[in-house]
C-alpha cells in the first residue's frame, strides 16, 4: 500500500495528473519538469505547501 494523498487515489485535485504519477514524491518531479524543462512560471493550488517547498528548494522566484 502506498501512503499519502496519491496512495489513496488523490481525489479530485489530482485527477489530471493521476495517470502519470502514483506516489507523492513524484509530484516534486513533475513540478521540476514543468519549471525546469517546460518553463512554467506559476502553478495555482488549493494547497500551496508542495509548490512552496519546491520553489524554496530550487530558489525559484
Amino acid at each position: 500500500m502506498v501512503a499519502g494523498a496519491l496512495g489513496a487515489g488523490g481525489g479530485y485535485y489530482y485527477k489530471s495528473v493521476r495517470p502519470a504519477i502514483d506516489r507523492d514524491g513524484e509530484m516534486l518531479t513533475l513540478l521540476d519538469v514543468l519549471y525546469g524543462q517546460v518553463g512554467v512560471k506559476g502553478v495555482f493550488s488549493e494547497w500551496p505547501a508542495t509548490t512552496t517547498f519546491y520553489a524554496n528548494c530550487v530558489g525559484a522566484p
